[in-house]
């Protein structure tokens, strides 16, 4: 006696790809926005926005300060007394000494007698120049003749020792002196024509820049005379 076989219902399986009672995601929409993809985040720069230590010390200033002036017209004397060092290293002793204050002795005097007598005579022609911005422009000026002479210092230094001639190390000194002395007075002329260019009229521009270049020779002058009375080194030599 043959046995019938039970017939089973046969379901049929579940999708490929789902399971069974789960809900199907949501199609993304084509229109909706992208998720926004982390970026690494940039490295500081080292040093941005710093300006160096020459630059600040160069730098024009919007608003002058007594203080401020005063330190970096004392920083130019500093750095000009490095120069003086170098001559007196010839001699040596108390050479020395009186080249470092000799040197910057000069600056003083022009800055002492030259600036206050040029915007006094400015004043009387009736040119826009405050002694606040005189100040500024002549501690500039410093600042600048101070950083010229001190990087001369090595150089200057280095002739003078080994110059078999007084006159030699006399000319190499006095050359050194010109040159920072020139680009302060080249700055702090440029300052002062500035102001009174932007603000003063024709006459009295032509009368400021007159009175400009009779302070330029006698600031030259003045300088020349404080180096030779105090500097050993020139009257050492032939000149």
């Amino acid at each position: 006696m043959q046995a019938q076989a039970t017939c089973l219902p046969v379901t049929s399986s579940p999708e490929a790809g789902t399971d069974a009672g789960a809900e199907e995601p949501a199609a993304r929409r084509d229109d909706a926005p992208a998720a926004p993809v982390p970026r690494p985040a940039a490295e500081p720069t080292g040093g941005a926005g710093h300006r160096s230590w020459t630059a600040a010390l160069l730098a024009e200033r919007p608003s002058v300060s007594f203080r401020e002036e005063l330190s970096r017209f004392g920083v130019g004397l500093g750095l000009a007394s490095l120069y003086g060092l170098s001559l007196g290293a010839r001699q040596g002793g108390v050479s020395f000494v009186r080249h470092a204050a000799g040197v910057p002795a000069a600056m003083i005097a022009v800055a002492c007698v030259g600036v206050p007598a040029l915007t006094i005579v400015l004043t009387l022609f009736d040119a826009p120049l405050d002694p606040p911005r005189a100040l500024s422009a002549t501690a500039r000026a410093a600042a600048a003749t101070g950083l010229v002479l001190g990087g001369l210092a090595p150089a200057s230094a280095l002739f003078v020792v080994t110059s078999g001639a007084d006159a030699t190390a006399a000319l190499m000194g006095l050359l050194g002196l010109a040159v920072g002395g020139a680009v302060g007075i080249c700055i702090l002329l440029r300052d002062l024509g500035a102001v009174l260019q932007r603000e003063g009229g024709l006459a009295g521009v032509s009368r400021s820049t007159a009175a400009l270049v009779v302070f330029a020779a006698f600031a030259v002058v003045l300088a020349l005379r404080v180096w030779w009375g105090m500097l050993p080194i020139l009257k050492g030599g032939a000149l």
